[in-house]
């Protein structure tokens, strides 16, 4: 019972299922030449799964990892799929960003929030303020503190 009933509350929240069903209807329609996700936290996390399963390039900002889970998605992912076109940014301190293993392609960033703060490093604006700080400008303005 337990089982089932485990299996039934994780199917409704797989939201992976539902991105990676309309990727592959996008990308079935031929209207765009090029289809591509995004996003921070768990959207991040989503994106990353999509991605592998689709082939899209995917960038998670603080997204949690799918190393170690890779085989209990549906369908399960495999080490070379985490490996090549899904990317994480991960902010050092960030909790979420550090649940479970990422693949080869990801950035570690510093984190200058205060050192008691637990989600501190976990925000986006912090971590996009960090890339364009480490990164450039290339002259243009840089919106952050």
């Amino acid at each position: 019972i337990t089982s089932s009933f485990s299996t039934e509350s994780l199917e409704r929240i797989s939201f992976y299922r539902e991105t990676t069903q309309f990727v592959n209807y996008v990308n079935a329609t031929g209207k765009f030449s090029s289809v591509q996700m995004t996003g921070h936290s768990l959207g991040g996390g989503i994106a990353l799964i999509t991605g592998a399963q689709t082939g899209i390039p995917s960038i998670g900002l603080s997204a949690p990892n799918a190393m170690l889970s890779r085989k209990t998605f549906d369908p399960p992912l495999t080490k070379a799929q985490l490996d090549s076109g899904v990317f994480n940014i991960i902010p050092d301190r960030d909790p979420v960003a550090h649940i479970d293993d990422p693949g080869q392609l990801f950035q570690g960033i510093q984190c200058h929030a205060e050192p008691n703060s637990l989600f501190g490093c976990h925000d986006s604006v912090r971590s996009l303020c960090e890339l364009i700080h480490q990164c450039g400008t290339d002259n243009r303005p840089a919106l952050c503190e």
